[in-house]
């Protein structure tokens, strides 16, 4: 256990990392918040000597302490892209990608090696492109995602589901095109026919949901909630000018208001995820 583990962490051996325990009961009610950051901004090395130092596989299949780890916020660029829960898992076999860990009976976290290192905001369009092609988990996108630690049990289960790679790959994504695909695909302008059935299909909140005293604030959390379920930016500022009350006379400016609260809404989800 403790050697697979070592071996599955030299994977992401350029990044830095975060460790954490969660206990078993909060994994069926995250309410609880009874996670334990073990460690912040170490490399794999010393993240194995921290595990060996506390015990922690004899922590998990005893108390049932559930091993995560997540990328550090102190990493400035990325080079291995991330999706929870994919489905499409003939498809990533078929293209060899970097690398695919089993966590339960049915459910499989993939990593894809990217052909140069990106930043925290492309990263995020990165695995929306991917969490789209292969059918992942849409409210997983964030740089900083948990993710489940080889070696270790899964204690969801009334059996522990013991969490390995069940395959590693040459595969590497080309950075560019896969940009250029989001962009092409994500951010293309919409006209009022097509808002209007983005509105029906999504059946999401509205702007009125998050509505306060002050309109602008309103907006900010309206547009951290509509990045947060993964539409484009051109989708965000269609919603808010759609929606906000008076949006046009309360922003001389409104094209340049619309830009910033989007860039804004983004920077603010992706680092407080």
């Amino acid at each position: 256990m403790k050697e697979l583990t070592k071996s599955f962490l030299q994977n992401f051996s350029n990044m830095l990392i975060d460790l954490h325990f969660i206990s078993h009961r909060a994994l069926f009610d995250r309410s609880l918040n009874e996670k334990l950051t073990l460690a912040k901004a170490i490399d794999v090395e010393k993240a194995y000597l921290i595990l060996k130092k506390e015990n922690v596989w004899w922590k998990n299949q005893k108390r049932k302490e559930n091993l995560y780890f997540s990328f550090s916020k102190d990493n400035q660029t990325f080079d291995i892209a991330f999706v929870d829960d994919i489905t499409r898992i003939d498809a990533f076999k078929k293209k060899n990608h970097y690398l695919l860990v089993q966590t339960s009976e049915r459910k499989y976290q993939a990593y894809f090696k990217l052909d140069k290192p990106v930043n925290a905001f492309d990263l995020y369009k990165i695995q929306k492109v991917l969490c789209t092609l292969y059918r992942g988990d849409i409210g997983a996108l964030s740089p900083y995602q948990l993710k489940r630690l080889a070696g270790f049990y899964n204690t969801k289960y009334k059996e522990p589901f013991f969490v390995k790679p069940v395959l590693k790959g040459q595969n590497v994504i080309p950075v560019n095109e896969v940009l250029n695909y989001y962009k092409k695909v994500f951010e293309k302008p919409i006209n009022n026919k097509h808002y209007r059935l983005l509105k029906i299909s999504y059946n999401t909140k509205t702007w009125d949901d998050f509505k306060t005293d002050d309109l602008s604030v309103a907006d900010m959390r309206y547009a951290c909630y509509l990045v947060r379920i993964g539409l484009s930016d051109d989708e965000i500022k269609q919603r808010l000018a759609a929606e906000s009350p008076d949006i046009s006379q309360r922003k001389r400016n409104l094209k340049d208001y619309l830009e910033r609260t989007v860039r804004k809404a983004r920077k603010y989800v992706i680092l407080n995820q």
